[in-house]
């Protein structure tokens, strides 16, 4: 399949024609044409009939490592040379062959041999496409794609897609295929194995107290001392944040209890230091036996996750072996969460938090803040939204807490413009579910109304799996909003497998970039070039760019250069309460 379609390469060929024709002044729009040429991924040669170059991209000579070869005027034969997988030289690409007996296309499997032997020769796929006008053979387009770089991004991507980037463990998808062969195969009753589902016991309190950073670094300290209590037969995933399920393979109940009695002993008497902070880990662990009456990986890891979550309940350091409470156990959390959610709601126990998002042009000012949710504990501790969020979703509570949280910000804000404070814009996210709603729209827009709240101080901000898995009822809300001067941002975008696929049905001001990419790319050049990608997209389609977990200086001026638009995270601000009205006007 041609890499350019016909009008493509027709249109490439006349480029090259053209130029000697033009005045200085149709020159300027040309030479904007071959700056769009420069930023192709692949080399692009455009030669006469005789093989003499007309035009070449600047990535050819990257490629060839031959300037003066590849230069307009030079024959192509004589630049680009090409051997096979021997080393030979391979015949001419342009030879006196016929017009009549031309290829319209021809694909040629070879390698450049470069002027500077040190060099390794390049591994490519050169496509040679004849251009005609009238019946005579006008052009040659020759386009080269480095194979070797794309297998090793391919290779990598394939790893990538079965494997966690920060403790190199497989994922979930991984693990969850392994489990699945591993029950297939038990079909002999003497056949036993055991799940360990573990969860790292307050985890998200590492994060919120000591930044992502660190709790990145308790991880991977932590998968290293779990992997000396496990032999090689052992499969060991991350298959959660802070989740992880260990296979043991061959093994009895009995058995599996004196390896998790390992891997206990190992925690309890392991510190993370960090920045002059110590802290003390601790697991729970979930335990199943797996048998040929076992039912699918999925449905298991499930119940292995029940029984973690048992143990989790009971405190630190928890083992809770799986029998057939799990019926049980949905029970009492769901009664738990439902009456704790509801008395938040009820006693005013929820919190409203923000954290900035700075400009990276010029001297890095506020631009807006998002807006966060807590909940003060019964015993005046503020939980973690990763506690309670997911739950209030699960138990169709979440869209009460969306509506009580417009309702705050519209009510702040408002505040704000009664006093004079100077105009503050604030981002606020919307769960999955009121974006369902079909009342939520005129909901939000009557609040604003009443409020007084300017609209364009308001920004909302949508996961890209909610607004797909609510496509109709999102551009619904979104148009409704957007016309009233409200902006959106697509949350967490690049996470998702349909991500490219609908942008373009969703008209939104910003995308922020998923934090999974941003916060490595500093030493994983994929992860680099995925944000890279993202921005140049978003830019092609005039849309901004905000960059989540920025976390280091170091970051942000990469970011910078790259020309994202805005970031947040760690390193420029935590999240913090909002301040009283009066605090604030010194903001």
């Amino acid at each position: 399949m041609p890499f350019f379609d016909p009008q493509t390469a027709q249109y490439l060929g006349q480029l090259a024609e053209l130029e000697a024709q033009l005045s200085p002044c149709e020159r300027i729009s040309l030479q904007a044409a071959e700056a769009a040429l420069g930023e192709i991924a692949d080399g692009v040669i455009v030669t006469d009939s005789h093989g003499i170059i007309q035009y070449a991209n600047p990535l050819v000579s990257e490629m060839s490592g031959d300037l003066v070869g590849l230069l307009p005027g030079q024959l192509v034969n004589e630049g680009l040379r090409l051997c096979d997988s021997q080393g030979a030289l391979l015949p001419p690409l342009i030879s006196d062959t016929p017009p009549h007996e031309v290829p319209s296309v021809r694909e040629i499997r070879a390698s450049i041999r470069r002027p500077d032997e040190s060099l390794p020769p390049l591994e490519v796929s050169v496509q040679v496409m004849a251009l005609w006008d009238a019946g005579t053979l006008r052009n040659y387009v020759l386009v080269l794609r480095d194979t070797s770089a794309a297998r090793r991004v391919s290779t990598r991507l394939s790893w990538q897609t079965s494997h966690d980037a920060l403790t190199r463990l497989p994922n979930r998808q991984y693990f969850e295929g392994e489990l699945q062969n591993l029950l297939s195969q038990c079909v002999d009753k003497r056949q036993h194995h055991v799940l360990l589902y573990l969860d790292v016991y307050q985890f998200k309190v590492i994060n919120d107290t000591l930044g992502f950073v660190a709790g990145d670094q308790l991880l991977v300290q932590l998968v290293s001392l779990l992997k000396r209590g496990l032999s090689r037969a052992d499969l060991f995933a991350r298959v959660g944040s802070d989740e992880f399920a260990i296979l043991l393979r061959d093994c009895t109940l009995e058995e599996g209890g004196r390896v998790v009695a390992r891997l206990r002993e190992s925690v309890q008497n392991f510190g993370f230091h960090w920045q002059g902070s110590d802290s003390r880990v601790a697991l729970s662990i979930g335990v199943v036996g797996v048998d040929r009456f076992t039912p699918n990986a999925s449905q298991l890891l499930a119940t292995a996750n029940d029984a973690c979550c048992s143990a989790r309940d009971q405190g630190r350091n928890r083992v809770k072996l799986f029998g057939d409470s799990r019926q049980v156990l949905e029970k009492r959390r769901e009664s738990t969460w439902v009456a704790e959610i509801h008395a938040a709601l009820r006693e005013d126990r929820l919190l409203l938090y923000r954290q900035p998002v700075i400009s990276l042009k010029g001297e890095r000012q506020i631009h807006h803040y998002e807006i966060l949710v807590r909940m003060r504990g019964r015993d005046g501790g503020v939980i973690s939204p990763g506690l309670f969020l997911p739950a209030a979703e699960r138990y169709g509570l979440i869209e009460e807490v969306d509506r009580w949280v417009i309702r705050r910000v519209f009510c702040y804000m408002a505040q704000e413009q009664l006093i004079g404070i100077p105009a503050t814009s604030y981002a606020i996210n919307i769960s999955g579910i009121s974006l369902g709603d079909d009342t939520f729209a005129d909901f939000v827009l009557g609040e604003m109304t009443e409020a007084g709240v300017t609209p364009s101080r308001v920004q909302f901000e949508i996961t890209e799996t909610s607004a797909i898995n609510n496509l109709e009822r999102a551009l619904i809300f979104i148009h409704k909003l957007r016309a009233a001067g409200c902006s959106f941002a697509l949350d967490d975008f690049g996470r998702g497998v349909s991500s490219l696929a609908y942008l373009r049905q969703l008209p939104v001001d910003f995308l922020k970039i998923d934090g999974s990419f941003v916060r490595n790319m500093l030493e994983d050049e994929i992860d680099s070039a995925m944000v890279s990608t993202i921005d140049h997209l978003a830019k092609r389609m005039g849309i901004s760019t905000i960059a989540e977990y920025v976390e280091s200086p170091e970051l942000m001026e990469k970011l910078c250069q790259m020309g994202v638009d805005y970031a947040q995270g760690f390193g420029i601000a935590a999240a913090s309460g909002l301040p009283d009205i009066g605090e604030a006007q010194g903001f």
